[in-house]
């Protein structure tokens, strides 16, 4: 009996014709034809010779393909298969007993729950939309989720709100070994499709981060360690100052978890006297950017004096330098930098070329405000525009390069500037939220959807950025990676059997499988057995 055999090597695949026989009783193999390695031959003629072995027999390619198996539908396994080891990672399921506890939930809101996740990572859209697109997904239960299930789970969240980021919190702790030394906070703004306010309701108009001061908005405070993982998170009415969320937030933070003695670092729209007697109050250190256009004229000349400056190790005193006062209780540290004073220079043009604009043809221009290109423009009594400013562009370009940190710590210079450097991690975590998880624009209307709709995709937030710390992978890697972990359901009419039939595994299907320990799919997987893989 002859068949076909591939052998593997490093140098390639291999192909040969084997007979086996027997002799004295014992099976053995002899090479009946080497066909060479599989890689000098093209898919086309892999094809031509498969139709040419075929045709010798009476057969066709479509009676061996098209003709027995029927594609039925295709799925997706790889959001459940990992959504569901995640839970297991980070104890969901005791989250979810002690939630569903309180609130006395009659209906499977876990399931929900990872359905949501699963299409907030790979296609954000409303719950509505989630309940038409549940039919996408394989391993999430057989039986379909009624509609109104997506919207009371998001009221079970806004409940639980408290215990969900205590739980992930406390998950995280166990799962990293690092010491928590380092909280990053910002805030940024999430508006609604809506104009409307209601008094005393979390929409209300302000100052939005988006440019979309018409509509309303809730402000999102956010923090998170030097890894991006995120710790607590809280909400606030759109109207609301993002300075004055802090205080708030670090009490939250300080009556919610057992944290040790950390620093916070935060940017200059934190910065105020309150905050910073607050926090020392409470013994919290702090990094935060601070202004120096408004700590006076002896101090601020003090600080834009270069020749007074000092180099940082590795860096020439040209393209980075540094110096360092005490000011009312704080350390001050200013630090000028060729590549940022370039980059002042080059926005402040833009604001400039605009006021110019502005000035030949004010009529096409609303009312000038003090801030944008405004501030480099002159104006009459009645507001009207007469010329730019050269006095304040040139006390503009005074400032070129130059960025002040204050902080309440005794580290060295070079740490307190590579972690206040480190506060891009929050930024980069608002970019995740904001484009991967499409977390904005927000389509509910109450408080309580609101709630349940952030804390949803806080959770989806925790979990990708877990498997992006694992895998070493970037978002859209991940998202992508496994949005193609597909199957095909086959019916084959010869047999009459319904099976699975895997897609390929790419390299990064293999980083995720490997860091998860996932169970592969075989190739082809009986639909009898399909559900072992899938374990809640």
């Amino acid at each position: 009996m002859a068949f076909l055999r591939s052998d593997k090597k490093k140098s390639g695949t291999y192909l040969r014709i084997i007979e086996s026989y027997k002799e004295g009783g014992r099976s053995k193999h002899r090479t009946l034809y080497s066909l060479g390695k599989l890689e000098d031959y093209t898919v086309e003629q892999i094809e031509r010779i498969a139709k040419k072995l075929l045709s010798l027999v009476g057969l066709d390619l479509s009676d061996i393909v098209g003709g027995s198996f029927v594609e039925l539908g295709r799925f997706n396994y790889g959001y459940a298969m990992v959504i569901q080891k995640l839970w297991k990672t980070f104890n969901m399921s005791r989250l979810v007993r002690k939630a569903s506890f309180h609130n006395r939930v009659q209906f499977d809101w876990e399931r929900v729950l990872m359905l949501l996740i699963s299409e907030r990572m790979n296609d954000p859209c409303s719950k509505r939309q989630v309940y038409f697109n549940q039919q996408e997904y394989l391993g999430f239960g057989e039986e379909p989720i009624a509609l109104q299930h997506f919207y009371r789970t998001l009221d079970v969240l806004s409940s639980s709100e408290e215990v969900v980021k205590k739980h992930l919190f406390s998950q995280q702790r166990n799962l990293f070994t690092t010491v928590l030394d380092v909280v990053f906070y910002d805030v940024t703004t999430l508006y609604f499709d809506s104009h409307q306010e209601k008094e005393g309701a979390l929409r209300q108009k302000g100052y939005s981060k988006d440019g979309k001061a018409h509509k309303t908005q809730i402000v999102l405070g956010l923090m998170v360690d030097k890894s991006r993982n995120p710790i607590s998170y809280q909400i606030y009415q759109g109207n609301t100052y993002e300075g004055g969320t802090m205080m708030d937030a670090l009490k939250k933070m300080q009556a919610q978890f057992t944290i040790d003695r950390v620093v916070v670092v935060a940017d200059s729209a934190m910065i105020d006297k309150a905050n910073r007697d607050f926090m020392i109050a409470k013994e919290i250190d702090y990094i935060i950017g601070d202004s120096i256009k408004i700590l006076g004229k002896e101090i601020t000349s003090k600080l834009l004096d270069r020749k007074a400056h000092k180099a940082i190790k590795g860096r020439s005193l040209e393209s980075f330098s540094y110096r360092e006062v005490n000011y009312k209780g704080r350390r001050i540290i200013c630090t000028y930098s060729d590549k940022r004073a370039r980059k002042d220079k080059h926005q402040r043009q833009l604001l400039i070329d605009k006021a110019k604009k502005w000035l030949e043809q004010p009529s096409k221009y609303k009312q000038v405000k003090k801030r944008g290109a405004g501030r480099f423009i002159q104006t009459s009594d009645k507001g009207t525009p007469i010329a730019l400013d050269q006095t304040k562009i040139e006390q503009d370009a005074k400032y070129d390069g130059f960025k002040a940190i204050a902080t309440s710590t005794k580290l060295e210079v070079e740490d307190i500037l590579s972690k206040y450097s480190d506060l891009f991690e929050v930024e980069h975590s608002f970019r995740a939220l904001k484009s991967q998880l499409e977390i904005r624009p927000v389509f509910h209307w109450t408080d309580a959807r609101i709630r349940g709709h952030i804390c949803m995709c806080f959770i989806a937030y925790t979990f990708i950025n877990h498997l992006k710390n694992i895998t070493e992978l970037q978002y859209r890697p991940i998202i992508k990676t496994m949005d193609q972990m597909q199957v095909s359901k086959i019916h084959d009419k010869k047999t009459n059997k319904y099976f699975y039939l895997r897609a390929k595994i790419t390299d990064n299907q293999e980083v995720i499988i490997h860091k998860l320990k996932l169970k592969v799919l075989n190739d082809t997987t009986p639909q009898s057995a399909i559900n072992q893989y899938f374990t809640k």
